[in-house]
């Protein structure tokens, strides 16, 4: 692989992640397939990671539904990094400049309690879910990509670039952590998502809604299949569970999540 390119790119991305700005990424510099987009994401968070805030504490992951893929013309998953940085917690007011198109999705998150055994890999859902906790979630995503820049791509070079922008990471929102019940059918929970007490998102099902577990499954995998290692405490997004909503500047975004509680955040106006 040349490395140049997934350099220069991953360097520009996470200049415009510090800066809350958007870039026309050159032509040249776009990933050509998964292997150049996971190395410039991993470019863009070693540049993040010389700021401390900027550590990776997690991972989060979309387009986890056939559904979703095919509809968007991907060939898989989008995974992403989860920084410190951008972690907030329940009732929260987080900056929409951060997030650039702001939109929020409804998820779930898991947080691990103790780190995967190595040599359990590949990981199985049920064996993930005895180590874990269960959280709801907001993922609001944002671009480092000018809208100019985005209109002249193909779903490939989309799907590829969103991988290469860290999967299209903004803010996460987290809520009340508690233990993974074993009866809950995740696949199955309505949830309610709203802005300004608008109509509720619609949610995704049957071949649109991922299993969350299967999403945790799948990520965990991707992660040691690219050399990292997880970590106690370190949390996992798993993927909308309903339509994206818009934000704007002082927009108040709501969700209920049966057996799991509710959660909210404020856009600021900064």
């Amino acid at each position: 692989m040349d490395e140049e390119p997934y350099l220069q790119a991953g360097r520009l991305l996470a200049k415009a992640w510090l800066e809350g700005t958007t870039i026309d990424m050159p032509a040249d510099l776009l990933p050509e397939d998964r292997q150049a987009a996971y190395a410039t994401q991993d470019e863009m968070a070693q540049q993040l990671a010389i700021e401390p805030a900027n550590t990776a504490i997690g991972w989060k992951v979309g387009a986890t539904s056939l559904g979703v893929q095919k509809a968007e013309g991907y060939d898989g998953p989008i995974p992403g990094r989860i920084f410190a940085s951008s972690v907030y917690g329940n009732g929260a007011t987080v900056s929409h400049t951060r997030c650039l198109p702001a939109k929020a999705e409804a998820e779930i998150a898991f947080r691990f309690v103790s780190a995967p055994f190595q040599q359990d890999y590949p990981f199985n859902q049920e064996r993930l879910a005895d180590i874990v906790n269960i959280l709801p979630a907001f993922d609001i995503t944002g671009t480092r990509y000018t809208p100019s820049c985005r209109a002249g791509w193909d779903s490939r070079q989309n799907m590829l670039a969103g991988i290469a922008d860290n999967g299209n990471g903004g803010v996460i929102v987290l809520g009340a952590e508690a233990t993974l019940g074993r009866g809950m059918d995740l696949k199955q929970l309505a949830v309610v998502l709203r802005v300004n007490d608008g109509e509720p998102a619609p949610n995704l099902w049957d071949d649109s809604r991922g299993d969350p577990l299967a999403a945790l499954a799948w990520t965990v995998n991707h992660v040691y299949e690219r050399g990292f290692v997880i970590n106690a405490g370190d949390v996992f997004l798993t993927g909308s569970l309903t339509e994206p909503l818009a934000l704007e500047p002082g927009d108040l975004v709501e969700c209920s999540m049966p057996g799991l509680g509710n959660l909210s955040c404020q856009v600021s106006r900064a």
